[in-house]
């Protein structure tokens, strides 16, 4: 009985192995694999790619006001660590990349067909940065828990001979129903857009 209890149990064990070869071998396969038909990605972030496919109308839309917000964040190319995370101070020659996410106030979900555009006061002129939507995927899985379909993003690369201080920044958003809205960081500069040494 006892050798009976042994050999059910490497059996199983063995089994068990067998499937997460198979399944780790698959996942492993398919992350070379080049993107799907119609996604975006292959790219990698800031690089030239046409605009995503737009959504299918979404029901209950243009119900409620059009809302928007989102945060400033590092945008290295991959390869660089780290990157990705929230900040407001950037370097020269470093990306700074703004996420926003834009929500129907009538229904509370994302609002894809928003037109959002970065408008960053530099030099004593305006720079606006068109922001595009991300919510096609091609995001790493092993940097997102799950694909975001909510966020727009832009990305300035910042000169190597800019000037060190604070700049004040906004971003617009028009939708195909004619909201428009404007998104302004909290008013306390320490917030801002900032250029550092």
């Amino acid at each position: 009985m006892r050798f009976e209890t042994l050999q059910s149990i490497f059996v199983r064990s063995v089994a068990a192995i067998v499937v997460m070869v198979a399944v780790s071998m698959s996942t492993l396969s398919g992350q070379g694999a080049p993107p799907a038909q119609g996604r975006q990605g292959g790219g990698g972030r800031g690089a030239p790619a046409g605009p995503p496919p737009p959504p299918p109308d979404q029901a209950g839309h243009g119900s409620g006001k059009l809302v928007i917000w989102g945060d400033l964040v590092d945008f290295s190319r991959p390869g660089v660590s780290p990157r990705c995370f929230a900040t407001n101070r950037f370097k020269r020659g470093q990306r700074a990349g703004f996420r926003m996410t834009a929500i129907d106030g009538g229904t509370g979900e994302t609002e894809f067909s928003a037109q959002m555009v970065v408008h960053l006061t530099y030099g004593g002129q305006q720079i606006d940065i068109p922001m595009r939507w991300r919510g096609v995927g091609g995001f790493p899985a092993a940097e997102y828990p799950r694909q975001p379909t909510e966020q727009f993003t832009a990305v300035w690369e910042v000169p190597a001979d800019a000037m060190v201080g604070t700049f004040a920044y906004t971003v617009t958003a028009t939708d195909k129903f004619g909201r428009t809205t404007t998104f302004n960081p909290f008013p306390n500069h320490l917030a801002h857009f900032s250029i550092v040494e």
